[in-house]
């Protein structure tokens, strides 16, 4: 029993001593490597703090499950006493990092010290050839082109991760779905992640890009919502598509105008979606706010390289009991799902 107590303990103390320096690196973490980003989560695991990054489901199926990767570790190494920082990726064993800290609360750089343990001991073809496996999902979905770039993108950022910390805002019944980490399928782009995050004194809230692509990066806001323009539009006025694009901003009235109620919800006829069997049919009212699910919204579109970046008209609509929000792009015709993220707590 005494040596369970000792053992317990100094496994505390082992903790206590990693967190006192690097407790700051906790948390969610966006990776900065421009145009497609990534999402960490450091945490303790076993006496030790461990980065994993985590890659959106194949492209197959959104309602996958995240594919992680432990990225680094930081823990105390018994025999020399002291902190010791490992980067876990690579073919062999665990080998040297570091870590820099860029101001008090945001930025962390981790870096790889060795990079010669990445190299696979066949060669840079079987490495290759192994990734591309792995992206694949055992060669049962396509290899694109953008597979190929965002490939080449993360084999070249190896040695150094740059990473910004995500704030997730806590639940609150004034939002009309709670704030967090979601996924939608981004056309050719494949699926991606986004943190949705609100501004009450406004009445605004934001998309924010997690991973982003050639056109628009990570990084960027990917819809802006005018939550003080909340819709009430009847089933007959959603399945005229022509009515629904002559709609605009100054249209619609503020919500302190408008009496919250139940309505339908249809996606227009003609529109393609990337969404599974289930869709609501109901925007509910909910009695405790003065919200009404659908409102006005700005999409970001661009060019390749983020060329000529516009903001085009979009409809919002969440559905809060099934953690799930739609975007409809009149532009384009087209209509996305976003589904929260559940891989982990946040």
């Amino acid at each position: 029993m005494g040596h369970n107590i000792l053992c317990y303990l100094y496994k505390r103390s082992v903790t206590y001593i990693v967190l006192h320096k690097y407790g700051r690196c906790l948390g969610l973490w966006k990776r900065n490597m421009r145009p497609y980003g990534g999402l960490m989560q450091i945490k303790v695991d076993n006496g030790r703090l461990l980065a994993t990054e985590y890659k959106p489901p194949y492209v197959s199926d959104v309602h996958g499950p995240l594919r992680p990767k432990k990225v680094f570790s930081i823990s105390i190494n018994k025999s020399k006493n002291r902190t010791e920082i490992l980067c876990l990726h690579g073919y062999g064993e665990a080998h040297p990092g570091s870590i820099e800290f860029e101001t008090e609360e945001s930025d962390v750089v981790f870096k790889c010290c060795q990079m010669s343990s990445h190299a696979h001991p066949k060669g840079s073809s079987v490495e290759l050839s192994i990734m591309i496996k792995k992206e694949t999902n055992n060669h049962t979905i396509p290899f694109t082109i953008d597979d190929q770039k965002r490939l080449e993108c993360y084999m070249k950022n190896v040695p150094k991760y740059r990473l910004t910390r995500i704030e997730v805002q806590r639940p609150d019944p004034v939002y009309p779905i709670q704030p967090g980490l979601f996924l939608a399928h981004y056309s050719a782009h494949g699926i991606e992640m986004f943190l949705l995050k609100y501004d009450m004194n406004k009445k605004e809230a934001e998309v924010i890009k997690i991973t982003g692509d050639p056109n628009v990066p990570a990084g960027e806001t990917s819809i802006y919502i005018n939550l003080r323009k909340p819709m009430q539009l009847t089933k007959d006025q959603q399945l005229d598509v022509n009515s629904l694009l002559l709609l605009e901003e100054e249209d619609i009235p503020d919500s302190d105008d408008v009496q919250p109620r139940n309505q339908p919800f249809v996606i227009p006829p003609g529109f393609s979606t990337f969404l599974d069997d289930f869709t609501p049919t109901t925007c509910e009212y909910r009695n405790k706010t003065l919200f009404i699910y659908r409102y006005f919204a700005r999409g970001r579109i661009a060019g390749d390289d983020y060329r000529d970046p516009d903001l085009i008209s979009v409809h919002f609509v969440p559905f809060e009991a099934h953690d799930v929000f739609f975007v409809l792009w009149f532009k384009f015709w087209d209509m996305d799902g976003f589904y929260r993220i559940k891989d982990f707590n946040i």
